[in-house]
């Protein structure tokens, strides 16, 4: 399927697709570390109950998640769309459960000791601490290519390349760590996708 294909399914198909597709596109070597995988299971428990993150973990394929190891990407993949799926009905929809989880799994992130390290370095500064962000994909995930692209003293644009998370959720994660530097007033929003590759709006008051 082409990039041009993508771009119009997502606006078509909605996030059942758009995992489905990035699941079909991902390849055995991309993984997300464990770490990132349980801040996402403790979402889960937060959003919904226990019986939801056995669920998850059995759409994964995994009985458990150790911080410091790699896993596959598509079973993590498997856990979001199992989420999305169960949580949807309650919280107003599979967008919103992904932006949520992604919102959260962050946040359980910055308070683990390599996260609360960036958040010290960061000084309260939101913008010193989105500056981390690619260092923190890059910790979280083996793919993907990040970039902050500053327009004022409180705005920018970061964008992606080869990423395969549903593009909502990097909505949450960009909200999670301007809030968690003191950001008020946060907003972000997709600017565009097409494909792998994406850009997002982000401000903060």
């Amino acid at each position: 399927m082409t990039c041009e294909a993508m771009t119009l399914a997502e606006s078509v198909w909605g996030w059942e697709q758009e995992l489905s597709w990035r699941m079909a596109a991902a390849a055995p070597e991309d993984t997300v570390q464990g770490s990132f995988v349980n801040g996402t299971l403790a979402a889960v428990r937060k959003l919904g109950d226990a019986e939801t993150v056995r669920c998850c973990l059995e759409a994964s394929g995994e009985k458990k998640f150790i911080d410091f190891f790699s896993y596959p990407l598509r079973g993590f993949l498997r856990l979001l769309e199992c989420a999305a799926r169960r949580l949807g009905a309650r919280w107003g929809g599979g967008e919103v459960v992904l932006r949520e989880l992604g919102l959260h799994a962050h946040t359980d992130f910055l308070v683990s000791p390599v996260g609360k390290t960036a958040v010290l370095m960061s000084y309260g500064s939101p913008r010193k601490l989105v500056d981390t962000a690619p260092d923190i994909y890059r910790h979280s995930m083996s793919f993907g290519e990040q970039e902050v692209v500053w327009t004022g003293p409180s705005s920018g644009r970061f964008r992606l390349r080869g990423d395969f998370l549903p593009s909502v959720c990097h909505e949450g994660v960009l909200e999670a760590l301007i809030r968690v530097a003191g950001g008020r007033g946060v907003r972000v929003e997709r600017a565009w996708a097409h494909g792998l590759e994406g850009e997002y709006r982000f401000s903060w008051e």
